[in-house]
């Protein structure tokens, strides 16, 4: 870098005149840094602004109280929080709707869906064949609750006439 280019950057720097700056680094023997710092000792230009950083945010004028049950949230806005109240949302759909059996016409048993599924992936080798041979000897199926479950109501009406049709063949 020739003196030229070192004392424009020198004068832009320190915000000095050209004259002032060409002094100094004269005085510096051509050394930027300590042209600066003879600068600042003169007095023609201002030393950095002293500044200190914490991470304390009491220390920060930014820094606003927020509200925690806001910061912790109910989770609204992540992805954490929608798959929350995904969670919440099937699992009140399977809470609030069963599954109603009969035995000719008679109540005989009314579970939750979530029941219903955990039985049948317990017992599902032992359950299909149970549902099967049930409806054989009377048995009824069907959903209820707050869910519309008319299809499939229709299935398990089905599937009660079929039997029905399956027995009556038999006997003959």
């Amino acid at each position: 870098m020739d003196k030229f280019e070192k004392v424009e950057k020198l004068a832009v720097k320190a915000g000095v005149s050209y004259e002032d700056a060409r002094w100094a680094l004269d005085e510096a023997n051509g050394d930027m840094l300590d042209a600066l710092i003879l600068l600042e000792r003169i007095g023609k230009t201002e030393p950095p602004k002293k500044s200190s950083y914490s991470t304390q945010y009491e220390d920060q004028a930014e820094y606003v109280p927020v509200d925690t049950a806001k910061a912790i949230g109910d989770g609204s806005g992540s992805a954490n929080g929608k798959f929350k109240d995904f969670c919440k949302k099937v699992w009140h759909e399977l809470s609030t709707n069963f599954l109603i059996i009969k035995h000719r016409g008679e109540l005989f048993a009314k579970l939750p869906i979530w029941a219903m599924i955990l039985l049948i992936l317990v017992f599902w080798h032992i359950g299909l064949v149970l549902l099967i041979v049930s409806l054989f000897f009377g048995f009824t199926y069907q959903f209820q609750g707050e869910a519309d479950m008319e299809a499939a109501n229709r299935v398990m009406s089905k599937a009660s006439d079929v039997a029905e049709k399956v027995k009556e063949e038999i006997k003959k």
